[in-house]
């Protein structure tokens, strides 16, 4: 008889780990990168770089065409075909040689290409030039320069040589930046100071590094060092937002009383309008992450006016916020395997958004922002106080029943009492109210799913693809997470089969989803019907033969999925053809 083979042991093990990072590449890969990207490297314009003072104008010419045949091996960037850049620039009346350094910036800040490199060089003698570059950062609008050397015309492969070993110097600097950054997400603050250091000996110019710099010199409770870098950015850029709020905060708790009052009302002319200036503080530590200290500033002028509507406002708003950032702080040191749960300093906070709120309903009443009572409700939601939560969102759907936010978060409280119907119903209106909301009909799908209801979900979720190929394609995935974990992991194959023949109903559904169902149908067909087999009797033989002609079928309409996940697909199918032979022979043998 025909066994498991290491090869097929092999197969799963690629198979799993496959499907495991293409869940992982749906989570983490962001929108804005994937589109700047060419392959998995960021793309980089590269126009005619700009003669002046009528220089030779094939010089600047050869030298980018060469740059840009340099940057095809670079690991990291892919420059943009000639080809390309003519037709973008056309797009916007222009031609490639118009492209100086200011419109390059602009052209690319329009196609979303994340990087430019430009120049321009004059003609010092016959045939010697001296040339000048820099790469810029186009989102962050900073750029490094390229100290101008000179080169003959004979010697452009050499000048497109020099700007790109400059280039990996700049890309030197943008990944020691990018590891700072990370490095100060995770507070790691040493290593992202090292690496800040790095970035900046390489271009003292980047003051998005030379800011980070400063709120890490910040959070290491360095406050000198730190206020002195601020004060660097804010001289390079005195509009910079960021710094200002940072100094003048620095400089308050440092006692430096002129120069807080000096950066706050700098910043404060940036952002006219704003008369409360104690409230505008408050929202500025907030803003540069500190809500508690934020709610201390605005305790200050409650206890002076404890009625003031405004001041219960910013309060329960700031209390939210802390409430929240401590619960996401709190989740991303969890176990991994470890139950989520509310953190108590969390949830002292949410009961005191909630007390503020409640105290700015009792004035307002149905003048109320709906925003702040759909916070009360997400508190209660947080508290797992569901029957508050109720009770509050029937409340405000009282007065805002056109609006779906509202609903949405009465849904959500619904599904967790496990009323499932009454928060279906819910979402229901959700989607009457805002045909086009983005989540709706996928968060019924998937509370469906997760109460075992497949088919039901299925039938909630086709709906939403009809007309929508991104949702289609958002509800296969989870029609086939599903199938795939709790049927096939599971050792389930009929599981897996019936969420297979469900998925593939739903419309909309493209090419490379139907191939990759088709094949998990196939093979969890295949799965079960070898087991089924086992006994080698007539009767097995005549149950499993069909499963094994469908599996073989199904194979075929598999497509080139088997193929991206390096799953060899000929030996499967060699395989499956083996199993119905051994079956017809049984059958022939027993008839």
């Amino acid at each position: 008889m025909v066994g498991k083979t290491q090869g097929d042991e092999a197969m799963l093990g690629r198979l799993k780990l496959t499907f495991a990072l293409a869940l992982a590449a749906i989570v983490i890969a962001p929108a804005a990168q994937v589109a700047a990207q060419d392959g998995g490297r960021f793309r980089v314009i590269i126009p005619y770089f700009e003669p002046l003072e009528d220089a030779d104008r094939g010089f600047g010419k050869d030298v980018s065409k060469e740059l840009r045949e340099l940057l095809e091996d670079f690991p990291t960037h892919v420059s943009m075909e000639e080809g390309d850049i003519k037709d973008e620039a056309k797009r916007f009346d222009m031609k490639i040689d118009d492209l100086n350094c200011l419109y390059t910036r602009q052209l690319a800040s329009q196609v979303n290409i994340p990087v430019a490199i430009c120049g321009s060089y004059t003609e010092v003698s016959k045939d010697n030039f001296m040339l000048s570059a820099e790469v810029w950062d186009i989102q962050g609008s900073e750029s490094f320069p390229i100290e101008a050397f000179p080169a003959t015309k004979d010697d452009r492969e050499l000048a497109a040589q020099n700007i790109y070993e400059q280039f990996e110097r700049y890309s030197t600097t943008v990944r020691s930046a990018a590891i700072c950054n990370d490095y100060y997400a995770s507070q790691q603050w040493d290593n992202a100071l090292r690496n800040c250091d790095e970035s900046l000996s390489l271009n003292p110019n980047q003051i998005g590094t030379r800011y980070l710099r400063g709120r890490i010199l910040y959070e290491m409770e360095r406050m000198d060092e730190s206020l002195g870098e601020l004060e660097t950015v804010i001289e390079a850029n005195p509009f910079h937002e960021d710094a200002l709020q940072l100094a003048g905060y620095i400089a308050a708790v440092s006692e430096q009383d002129d120069k807080a009052r000096d950066y706050y009302s700098r910043y404060l002319d940036i952002n006219p309008g704003n008369s409360a200036i104690r409230m505008r503080i408050a929202y500025e530590l907030a803003q540069a992450g500190d809500p508690v200290g934020a709610m201390a500033f605005i305790q200050v002028g409650l206890d002076v006016d404890p009625e003031n509507v405004d001041l219960h406002t910013q309060y329960g708003g700031f209390a939210f916020r802390a409430a929240s950032d401590i619960q996401q702080e709190a989740a991303l040191t969890a176990p991994a395997d470890g139950e989520e749960s509310l953190a108590p300093e969390a949830a002292g906070y949410y009961r005191e958004a909630i007390d503020s709120y409640v105290k700015v309903f009792e004035v307002k009443g149905t003048e109320t922002e709906v925003r702040l009572l759909e916070n009360v409700v997400s508190a209660y939601i947080q508290l797992e106080d569901l029957d508050n939560a109720i009770m509050m969102s029937e409340r405000v759907l009282e007065t805002h029943p056109s609006e779906d936010r509202p609903w949405l978060l009465y849904a959500d409280a619904l599904q967790r009492a496990d009323r499932l119907d009454d928060a279906i119903s819910a979402l229901d209106r959700v989607m009457e109210i805002n045909p086009e909301h983005p989540s709706a009909a996928l968060r019924q799908g998937n509370w469906l799913i997760q109460a075992g209801r497949l088919q039901d979900a299925v039938v909630v979720l086709s709906r939403a693809a009809e007309g929508n190929p991104a949702q289609a394609a958002q509800a296969a995935t989870m029609v086939f997470a599903e199938a795939y974990q709790n049927g096939y992991q599971q050792n389930r194959f009929q599981y897996t089969v019936d969420g297979m023949v469900l998925g593939k109903q739903i419309p909309n559904l493209g090419d490379d989803m139907l191939n990759q169902m088709n094949f998990w149908h196939a093979f969890s067909l295949y799965r079960k019907a070898v087991a089924d087999q086992e006994p080698n009797t007539l009767q097995s033989a005549q149950a499993t033969l069909p499963a094994f002609q469908e599996a073989l079928r199904l194979l075929g309409l598999a497509g080139e999925y088997p193929a991206s996940v390096g799953v060899n697909l000929s030996e499967i199918q060699s395989n499956v053809g083996t199993y119905i032979e051994i079956q017809e022979a049984i059958i022939k043998r027993g008839s």
